[in-house]
């Protein structure tokens, strides 16, 4: 006799629902492998600010921690590294590892990134990271930076 698998379902989660909240100006754009993205309207010479979103599926038990030594691991392979600052904050209730941090590819301009990672528990049969990443140009992050930690600050999330 067989029995019917099925997704999403009890053993195996769908993905969380995600809204932001976003400039009226600002775009939605499609990136493949990227669950939610939007960037300011293109201007001509510069870096265009965006912040994207993606989710992975991990078994049950994977932490916070093991997000961060991810994390970790990224930021070490990038080109000229400034790290700006790194450590949990709490937002809506839930803990998040946050990282700044600025790198410069060779022959390119240095891009600023706001990170942010949380462990969702998906019932203790799978843990999704949620990633939220927004970036701007170093020559205009004073302003912008600002408007990428809102957009990030205002991610609500719904499981079923």
């Amino acid at each position: 006799m067989a029995k019917r698998i099925a997704y999403p379902s009890a053993d195996f989660p769908g993905p969380p629902r995600i809204s932001i909240d976003v400039p009226d100006e600002w775009e939605p754009l499609t990136v493949p492998g990227v669950q939610l993205a939007v960037a300011q309207p293109r201007m001509e010479g510069r870096f265009r600010a965006n912040v994207v979103i993606t989710v992975q599926r991990f078994g049950p038990g994977f932490t916070l921690e093991s997000a961060q030594e991810g994390l970790e691991q990224r930021k070490a392979a990038l080109p000229e590294l400034e790290e700006l600052g790194t450590g949990p904050i709490e937002v809506q209730g839930r803990t998040w590892i946050a990282s700044e941090y600025g790198y410069t590819q060779p022959g390119r301009p240095t891009v600023v990134q706001a990170a942010r990672y949380a462990v969702l528990d998906r019932d203790g049969v799978a843990t999704d990271v949620l990633e939220i990443v927004g970036s701007c140009g170093a020559e205009s992050a004073d302003d912008e930076i600002e408007a990428v930690r809102a957009i990030q600050d205002s991610v609500r999330l719904t499981m079923d």
